[in-house]
């Protein structure tokens, strides 16, 4: 059985499937004539390697995309308090609540769409996908290139099946590789106090569980031959290496939320300045305290003079009157 969104696009799927045939004929091709990448599986290795042309092509989208997320969820990060505080402000007026937010994202400079731009790669993918499927599932095309089509003891012509237990390596693969790609672009948890906000990280968290198990139902579909399947996991990997550098490893449990060696150098740097500024300061006012007490004492020393002198001149005025 093929899926609904497959039949409905097949006119576009054949019209996209010439390029792919030619192209993953030539390479598999192209590696059947080593030795040694003939033994690995030279259809395996050709699909492998139009993946990464394919992601390589598509690389500046998705760095984009990346950096866009990225500067969004920083952003949104930002002002998060005072969304909760406008949330809680206008709860039971959703008009005003939405005006009062537009007004702040306008303050702020945010694009409270940003986050769409995390579609693009996915439409830009979209045909990719819809086209290799359509050559990888043509067998009059794999019969004429004359290659096997086992790759490292898979067969990559069939589907995988319950009943076959060599088959479920690659659906668990890319349920994996999906499960990782899905937690490092998970955004952080909500601000206390932002119900909203929060709900939506439960769905967004919720989903990045979700999909791992619905990429790997889907991978032991009758549709989805094993070839479509290593497709996927090549092309996961190759996302998981790019998110890396842009993110890192993002919510990725016991991987993610560590700070870099250079942030905690300079985490370092910042605390040892703030002691030091903390103790100049207390140093300061130590020295002022000493200055403001060494200055009352001669104050006091200046009037006990005064008056003793003040004394001395009234005694003298007296014994002066009473010789007269």
């Amino acid at each position: 059985m093929h899926l609904l969104f497959l039949d409905f696009l097949k006119p576009v799927g054949d019209a996209l499937r010439t390029p792919f045939e030619i192209v993953l004929g030539f390479l598999a091709q192209a590696f059947d004539s080593f030795s040694v990448t003939h033994a690995i599986g030279a259809y395996g290795l050709g699909i492998i390697a139009l993946t990464l042309l394919i992601k390589t092509l598509l690389f500046p989208l998705f760095q984009t995309q990346l950096r866009m997320t990225k500067k969004t969820q920083a952003e949104q990060r930002k002002v998060a308090p005072q969304l909760a505080e406008l949330r809680k402000k206008y709860k039971s007026d959703p008009a005003k609540l939405n005006t009062e937010m537009m007004a702040l994202y306008k303050e702020h400079d945010i694009n409270p769409l940003g986050q769409l731009a995390g579609c693009l790669p996915t439409l830009a993918q979209l045909p990719v996908l819809i086209g290799l499927y359509q050559a990888i599932i043509d067998h009059q095309f794999f019969e004429n290139l004359h290659v096997s089509p086992y790759f490292v003891g898979l067969d990559l012509s069939i589907h995988a099946t319950i009943e076959n237990p060599i088959t479920w390596i690659l659906p668990v693969l890319a349920g994996l590789t999906t499960f990782v790609q899905s937690r490092m672009i998970t955004p952080p948890a909500a601000a206390p106090g932002d119900a909203q906000a929060a709900q939506m990280a439960q769905v967004t968290q919720s989903m990045s569980f979700m999909m791992p198990l619905l990429i790997t139902f889907f991978a032991f579909q009758p549709y989805a031959l094993q070839g479509m399947v290593l497709y996927w996991i090549v092309s996961n990997l190759f996302s998981i290496g790019q998110q890396y550098t842009v993110n890192g490893w993002g919510n990725m449990p016991f991987l993610g939320n560590r700070p870099k060696p250079d942030d905690d150098a300079k985490a370092s740097r910042s605390d040892r300045k703030e002691k030091g500024d903390a103790r100049a300061n207390g140093a300061n006012g130590a020295g002022r305290g000493e200055v403001q007490a060494r200055t009352n004492t001669q104050a006091q020393a200046d009037a006990a003079e005064a008056s003793a002198a003040d004394k001395v001149r009234r005694r003298q005025k007296a014994r002066k009157g009473r010789r007269r």
